[in-house]
């Protein structure tokens, strides 16, 4: 039987700059107020991640402190353990998207006290090959972006480092060709890229604003390669948020559950942030697979 006074903190004292270093006293504080025992798991260079696993039963739910990536790699470790105890997040990472959509608090103590007095809800978890992903998984330039940019400018600069190098990488943009099959749309086709989205955002932009953490379906994303002629009409729907509706000749947009895509290379994927599987991928919304503390 789960002891429903004991709570499993995981934290990445670099994510963010440290800026969890500075809140472990209110952790600590507004969970002892609520009748909780707090264990804590600290992400280093080299530590076994799975070490998570011990014990595993005693816990009401795990606390993940850290960005998009930090929560993606224990949620990786959860489900591939079959493990069904609830997470929630605190927003202490450079990339927030995943804690953005489901509205926690930036402030730490707001985002406990929410955490704790909010019952669990169940959402959607994206699977992609044999790896799966919370908020966004993606091929093509915006994949790029991510993984090439330099770690310590992160820990420097914070966002603007993705944003520095995303300027760099789209004087650089490469032409994909796929082979993309669904239900919902199926095509041979050229892309410079294609997101698609379990929750809204991507980079703090909502490029998703219809997607729904809870409907069983991805809101995908693909943008084609003549993209340049489209920019002025493509900039000014995403000013207004009206992108998704407007039918513009390089951007393609459709809900599915599932998809698969071959290219003619073994093109990467990004997955929250981290490298992904290489083409081909199959891709599956599991509905309502992954248990969630603090939604509003």
């Amino acid at each position: 039987m789960i002891k429903q006074n004991k709570v499993k903190l995981i934290y990445n004292p670099v994510s963010g700059g440290g800026k969890i270093l500075k809140e472990l006293d209110k952790i600590f504080e507004v969970y002892q107020e609520h009748g909780y025992i707090v264990d804590i798991f600290r992400v280093s260079k080299g530590c076994n991640k799975e070490d998570i696993l011990k014990d595993i039963d005693d816990y009401n739910h795990f606390l993940i402190s850290g960005g998009d990536g930090t929560i993606n790699s224990f949620v990786n470790i959860l489900k591939k353990n079959d493990v069904d105890i609830p997470i929630a997040v605190l927003p202490t990472g450079t990339a927030n998207d995943f804690a953005n959509v489901i509205g926690m608090p930036k402030n730490i103590e707001k985002a406990c006290r929410k955490i704790l007095s909010t019952e669990i809800k169940e959402i959607d978890l994206g699977r992609i090959n044999d790896r799966y992903f919370i908020n966004i998984a993606s091929i093509g330039v915006f994949s790029t972006i991510s993984q090439t940019t330099d770690r310590n400018m992160i820990k420097t600069m914070g966002k603007l480092a993705y944003i520095l190098n995303g300027i760099k990488e789209m004087t650089k943009i490469k032409k994909l060709k796929i082979i993309l099959e669904s239900d919902e749309y199926s095509a041979i086709t050229d892309i410079v890229s294609l997101l698609v989205f379990n929750g809204k955002s991507a980079g703090n932009f909502e490029l998703a604003y219809n997607a729904k953490l809870d409907d069983g379906y991805f809101d995908v994303l693909l943008l084609k390669p003549d993209f340049i002629v489209d920019v002025p009409e493509i900039s000014a729907a995403l000013a207004t948020k009206t992108h998704l509706e407007k039918n513009i000749h390089s951007v393609k947009y459709f809900k599915t559950k599932s998809m698969k895509i071959v290219g003619v290379e073994n093109y990467s994927t990004d997955i929250d942030g981290e490298i992904g599987p290489k083409l081909p991928i199959e891709i599956e919304c599991i509905h309502r697979g992954l248990k969630v503390l603090g939604i509003s």
